[in-house]
């Protein structure tokens, strides 16, 4: 696994050996960083269930001003912390172990504001569906281009709507797809 693009592109990125964590692949990673563009330069990125940090990394290599990593296992933590010193961006980072739940609403309490969001749940749950109703609920957290992006396998759902959160567009890529919302008005079909 490798950085794709930007300021540390090349840099390869460590994994678990086990086959537990499933990275977000090069191309899944392409198609997302392609569609965003510039809307990731000087970005507030935060990367929930992020597994070894690839994507949260691949925005900070991109332009992104910061990024924070949420995720569950202390041992892809652990991983995360490593490539961000691999890569040289771990003064631009936090990392932040546990419940994505939970860290949002602390993240929240301390004034922290995004303005990009992207989840990659553990597949064949309800954890992003739960994801998108605190992000709808909370519309403060938001900041920017407000954009939300959910990566999930292709045959998983996830409703048009979730409260003021609206799919604004949706991309197949293999077997998985990348779903974007943003507040109604912020961001009109077809954008890409």
């Amino acid at each position: 696994m490798r950085v794709i693009a930007g300021s540390r592109k090349g840099m390869t990125l460590k994994s678990l050996p086990s086959g537990r964590v499933r990275p977000t692949s090069d191309r899944v990673r392409t198609v997302l960083f392609n569609m965003l563009g510039n809307l990731v330069v000087d970005s507030r990125f935060l990367d929930l269930c992020a597994g070894t940090g690839a994507v949260g990394i691949e925005a900070l290599s991109r332009g992104a001003a910061w990024a924070t990593f949420v995720e569950l296992s202390p041992r892809c933590a652990e991983i995360i912390r490593a490539n961000l010193v691999t890569t040289r961006l771990h003064d631009r980072a936090r990392v932040i172990c546990g419940d994505a739940r939970r860290k949002l609403a602390q993240l929240n309490a301390m004034g922290e504001r995004f303005d990009i969001v992207f989840i990659d749940p553990p597949y064949g749950g309800d954890l992003a569906s739960h994801l998108l109703t605190w992000l709808s609920e909370h519309p403060d957290f938001l900041q920017g281009p407000q954009l939300v992006v959910v990566q999930q396998l292709a045959r998983e759902e996830l409703p048009p709507q979730t409260g003021a959160l609206y799919r604004f567009e949706q991309r197949q890529v293999g077997e998985h797809v990348l779903r974007f919302y943003s507040p109604k008005g912020q961001w009109g079909e077809g954008r890409w």
